[in-house]
């Protein structure tokens, strides 16, 4: 039995709808019923509260054997007491901490003396090459990122459709210069793919970041102990661009940590904070981890895209009106169903999230129920006649890199109900 189909057995066995425990365990019901549609499963920072929500224990909730005992049998000691009034008096995020501490501590004591999944992962990294060379180009753009001879090249290519991005950020009023430093300040090596293709000359970096709907394209010339970022748009060929495909859940993957959590003394498992910056927005994220080298750790895929996934849901769902049921929908699973332009707080993008929400749906009800929330906030919008303009003309030059044949009857509907 896994653990999404525990949650939902403790649920019937108390009675509580979806809905009641959603409220409970703080979790959007969207995301609970991805655990039923799509075999997810909760994130390890999240079983606590769901644990709270279903008034059982963490090994209940694990689905752990409980024995029929005495109440003698389950006396505490002195000792044990202490720790319990301690964990107590901790913060719900200390608490937290400290649960994960014990769960690799547990963990640490049943190690067999085979190798294990993750020993063998190691293994087959460490004759990667191509993980070697996503590292050094990881940490060199990360390196630049943060020296202030960097400046930025926007002129025209000839397909005219390199500037769609600039355009968007400069639309939210954002600096782009300051931005693009945070952005590749951030990034991992996991999320980006060597272009070899496109680099003309020694000292150019051309990468991909396809951890989005579409690739966002990244070129930087390092030349003359000048770096310039000379490319940042997303990658398509004749304004026409492919979706990327889905990244497979539960492999390993390496990552910067941006500081420690915990550590589980004398084994490499930690708890890490993430700094993750998708699209305009930097999300901060705490995820068990190994460490691997002196550098960095493997993590769980499954965790970073879980966490990001659920933040998405929980805007996507507070975009929904009372007219529309969306437990209907299907709701985001994976980032690479989400755009760049999808991140932010603003109404530019509440409506690139809406059509990327319309174009993951493959139910004719839920078709209908995405295309009805996406229609309705447009047509909700209180804005001067010079801002809709505005927002018409940023959206049709940004939508003129696509990656469905959908997406210009989508626009045009959308253009329709903002005026």
């Amino acid at each position: 039995m896994t653990i999404s189909e525990r949650i939902f057995e403790l649920m019937k066995e108390k009675n509580l709808t979806q809905k009641e425990f959603s409220k409970r365990a703080h979790i959007p019901e969207s995301t609970i019923s991805d655990w039923k549609k799509k075999g997810n499963t909760p994130s390890a920072e999240k079983l606590m509260d769901i644990a709270n929500a279903l008034q059982v224990s963490l090994s209940e909730l694990l689905g752990e054997a409980v024995v029929e005992s005495s109440r003698e049998d389950y006396a505490l000691n002195g000792e044990e007491k202490t720790l319990l009034e301690m964990y107590r008096a901790l913060p719900e995020k200390q608490k937290k901490r400290c649960l994960l501490y014990f769960q690799n501590l547990s963990e640490v004591n049943g190690q067999q003396s085979s190798k294990t999944a993750l020993e063998k992962k190691k293994e087959t990294v460490i004759a990667d090459t191509e993980f070697l060379l996503q590292k050094q180009l990881a940490y060199k753009l990360r390196r630049l990122a943060r020296l202030d001879r960097i400046k930025l090249d926007e002129s025209k290519h000839a397909s005219g459709r390199n500037l769609h991005l600039f355009k968007y950020l400069d639309y939210l009023g954002i600096d782009k210069l300051e931005y693009l430093r945070t952005y590749l300040a951030n990034i991992q090596p996991f999320m980006i793919t060597e272009m070899k293709t496109q680099e003309k000359f020694e000292n150019a970096i051309c990468v991909l970041d396809q951890f989005y709907r579409i690739s966002v394209y990244i070129k930087v010339d390092a030349t003359k102990e000048e770096e310039i970022i000379v490319s940042f748009h997303e990658n398509e060929k004749n304004g026409v661009a492919k979706k990327n495909p889905i990244f497979p859940k539960n492999n390993y993957v390496y990552v910067f940590a941006e500081s420690l959590g915990s550590y589980v003394i004398p084994t490499d498992s930690y708890t890490i904070n993430l700094l993750i910056t998708r699209g305009v927005s930097t999300f901060p994220i705490n995820v068990p981890a190994k460490k691997y080298d002196e550098d960095g750790f493997l993590v769980n895929y499954t965790y970073i895209n879980n966490a990001l996934t659920d933040i998405a849901n929980q805007y996507l769902e507070d975009l929904y009106s009372t007219d529309f049921d969306f437990s209907a929908i299907e709701v985001f699973s994976s980032l690479q169903q989400l755009s760049f332009t999808s991140y932010g707080h603003d109404c530019f993008s509440n409506i690139s999230l809406l059509i990327d929400s319309l174009l993951i749906q493959t139910d004719a009800n839920a078709k209908m129920i995405s295309d009805g929330a996406l229609c309705i906030y447009c047509n909700s919008l209180d804005l001067l006649e010079s801002d809709k303009k505005e927002l018409i003309a940023t959206l049709t030059t940004r939508f003129e890199v696509n990656s469905s044949r959908a997406l210009p009857e989508i626009l045009e509907r959308v253009k329709m109900n903002i005026v």
